[in-house]
Order: C-alpha cells, then structure tokens, then sequence
C-alpha cells in the first residue's frame, strides 16, 4: 500500500492547475516516470518465460546450416534425468567434416551431460537425423535424445516427439524406441544394431506423425532389408507447431556416473529439415465417430 501512495503522490506532483479549470502535464517529472517504468517493464521482458530456458543462454554452434545453442546448468542438476549439462568443448563440438559431437564427460568428480537445441522452430515437415556408428558400446545408463520440444507449452505435454536409444539401466532392454507424450502413451519399442550408421526420421502433420529408423550403410548379413523400424501414429488432437524446437542430447539415466566408468560419445554427421509447405494451410475437418447400434434380438 506504501508503494502504490507513493505512485499516486508522485502522479499528483506531475500535474499542474492553472487558473483552477484547465488541467496541465508537468513535463519533465512526467518524462522521467516513463522512462524510469519502460525500464522496469524492459528488463522483465527479457527474462525467460520458463524456467527451463534459463539453462539456454549461452554459446552458439554452426551444424548443418543450422544454428544451435548449447545447454549449460551452470554446474546444478536438472532434467533430464538430474544431471549437469555443460556447454564445454570436450562435451560439444563440430569437427572439420561438418559432424556434430556430443560426449558424457567426467571433470572436477562430475559427470557432465550434453545437448544442443535449434535456435528456430521449422514447423511441419520431415526432421531428418543422420546418426554415425557409435565410438563405444552403447553404456546402460546412457540415452541418446533425438527429439522435438516447445518448452513453453505446458498444457500439450510440450509437444514431445523422442527417438531415443537407451537401455534404461538394464541391459536386457530393447535399446531403441519411438515416443509420443505423454509417456503413459505406450512407446513404440525396438532394438537397432548402432555399430552401423542410420537415419533416423520424424515426419510430422497436423494428423499424423510418422517415424522411421534406416540403415545407410549395408551390413553384412542375411537380410538386405535396410529398415529398422518405422511406427505411423494419429494423434487424437491436432498437433499444432508453434514453438517446439529440435534438441539432440546424450545424459545419464537414474545414474550419476556411467556403468563402464568411461567418457560416451554420440556423433550426428548431418540434420535436414523437408518442409511440408502446404500442411499448414490444409483444412482441419473434426473427427466424425459413427457408433454401430447393436440390434435387439427378439
């Protein structure tokens, strides 16, 4: 209540009678409120609306004609799975083909994870990622996070689309899966052999999402058949574009350390991006459910 006499005091000073009738501004006392509120309001502006975003204001890479910003938790834990993300150059880095690197590194007794986010949403269309053998064994406490994040929306579970590899702490696991959130939506399991390179696809409409894992390079087996895996799923609401963003990243499940002791790498050699330029114009007509009446049996 103070505060808001003094405004009102100070709004008193800023006026000025004159000849008891007309009513006139102080112009200088007045100027100076308004730069000293447009300051207040400017400073409040450039706060991140989520608190996820803090951990985003930091260095920028180049990949794939893409600019991407390093995640750094300034040395705190936070999602996923309570880690430390760092923006250091043993953790992220482009090397001299183009191919971005992504490392779980131990420092100083932490172990810091790594991740990358797209600086722009691209809307609809094919999100293509390029994945290289892995350097190492997939570690079961490892995950690989291939995914799509609007990290202000809230109410629609941010919009996440995921494929991640991971054996989540057991090694019995599938090491592969598609994911729609919330979780609770069953994910679409599979297994994939990372020792070859594969491209991995996310193909998103207002009605559909498709996924798909191919190999890119044969392998020397029995089959010739290159496909992984692919899953078509239709949501039941209209998936609307808006804020999300790609993010790539490799972190620790439920684990503060990895099993073997030792730095893991991911490696994306390439991203593209395939818009779907007419998706966003398309009608969106409501689903019509047509029950069948059951006929009584006399």
């Amino acid at each position: 209540m103070i505060f808001f006499s003094k405004i009102l005091l100070w709004f008193r000073a800023c006026l000025k009678y004159k000849y008891g009738q007309r009513l006139y501004l102080n112009i200088i006392p007045v100027t100076i409120m308004l730069l000293v509120f447009s300051f207040i309001f400017s400073m409040k502006a450039i706060q991140p609306e989520n608190p996820i975003d803090k951990f985003y204001y930091g260095d920028t890479i180049k990949f794939s004609g893409f600019d991407w910003v390093i995640k750094d938790s300034k040395n705190k834990l936070t999602g996923p799975g309570k880690n430390y993300f760092s923006n250091s150059t043993e953790n992220v880095w482009v090397d001299s083909l183009g191919k971005l690197h992504l490392k779980i590194t131990q420092r100083n007794e932490k172990w810091y994870a790594s991740e990358v986010r797209l600086t722009q949403s691209l809307g609809y269309g094919k999100y293509i990622f390029y994945l290289d053998p892995l350097p190492q064994e997939l570690d079961k406490d490892m995950v690989i996070g291939l995914f799509m994040y609007d990290a202000h929306d809230t109410s629609n579970f941010h919009k996440e689309l995921d494929i991640e590899f991971s054996k989540w702490g057991e090694k019995k696991n599938a090491n592969s899966q598609y994911v729609i959130q919330p979780y609770e939506n069953t994910p679409h399991r599979f297994q994939s052999d990372l020792n070859y390179p594969s491209k991995q696809t996310i193909a998103v409409r207002k009605r559909k999402i498709d996924f798909s894992s191919v190999y890119t390079d044969e392998r020397p087996t029995d089959t010739t058949d290159q496909l992984i895996q692919k899953w078509k799923y239709k949501p039941e609401n209209v998936y609307r574009t808006g804020d999300e963003k790609v993010s790539i990243n490799v972190w620790l499940y439920k684990a503060s350390e990895t099993a073997s002791l030792k730095d893991v790498e991911v490696i994306i050699s390439k991203f593209e991006f395939v818009p779907f330029k007419f998706e966003k114009h398309k009608p969106v007509w409501p689903k019509i459910k047509i029950f069948n009446k059951s006929k009584n049996k006399s």
